[in-house]
């Protein structure tokens, strides 16, 4: 649930979310002028450089005019807000819930929030899209070992990562890249090799490829990955 009354010049929202947590956060009212001049002040930290390269790996997106768009389901709100936190600057307005119809399947809800539009982020939109007429898709950069961090690793994973559980001593990691093309999965697999040794197969999900961790590097992505994976997850 949501609610929004305006103090100053703020909007408050206070936003009830899992667990019966409830969360206050300012909208940042800025229009026009004020705005623009405002964003010129902003800047990409090295923090935040770090998790929109793991992020874009996954399931953010960065359409053309150059916002990020991050979307969880409901029940990852915990990491939404930690994302929320670290663009802070970059958000006009804070994370919202969005009911999905179900169609054939149940109905769900997401949360959500977009930055603004900004020029520090076309950088990136360069290195992940490209433009196949008609359309526009997601790649993976040519120079993702220089972007990609033990931090980015752990933000990839995630956005787009998860486990099979075996046994209850025994799981299954993988990374769901089912968005790229099979040269691109082969770049992924190169570069959690020799820069992070670990090792994958690329298996056929269906039409698509994802990324399957082989059980002798488990141990090694979750030390590599887990001072910076937010409670809500589980390795």
């Amino acid at each position: 649930m949501i609610w929004s009354t305006l103090i100053g010049d703020y909007e408050l929202n206070i936003i009830k979310i899992v667990f019966g947590i409830y969360i206050m956060i300012k909208s940042r009212e800025l229009r026009g002028k004020s705005l623009i001049e405002y964003k010129k002040s902003l800047q990409l930290t090295s923090l935040q450089r770090e998790v929109l390269v793991g992020t874009l790996l996954g399931n953010a997106t960065l359409p053309p005019t150059s916002y990020i768009k991050f979307e969880q389901n409901l029940s990852k709100a915990e990491y939404i807000y930690h994302l929320y936190n670290i663009f802070e600057p970059f958000v006009g307005t804070p994370p919202r819930i969005r009911n999905i119809p179900g169609g054939n399947a149940r109905p769900r809800q997401s949360i959500w929030f977009r930055t603004y539009q900004h020029p520090a982020f076309r950088f990136y939109n360069n290195l992940f899209y490209i433009y196949e007429n008609p359309n526009r898709k997601k790649r993976v950069p040519k120079n993702i070992p220089k972007l990609l961090t033990p931090r980015g690793l752990a933000y990839w994973f995630m956005n787009d990562g998860t486990f099979s559980r075996k046994s209850v001593k025994t799981r299954d990691y993988f990374f769901s890249t089912q968005s790229f093309t099979l040269s691109d999965q082969k770049k992924l697999q190169k570069v959690l090799y020799e820069q992070f040794n670990i090792k994958t197969n690329i298996h056929k999900d269906k039409n698509y490829y994802r990324l399957y961790i082989l059980k002798n590097s488990s141990n090694q992505l979750i030390q590599l990955i887990q001072q910076y994976i937010q409670p809500c997850f589980f390795l």
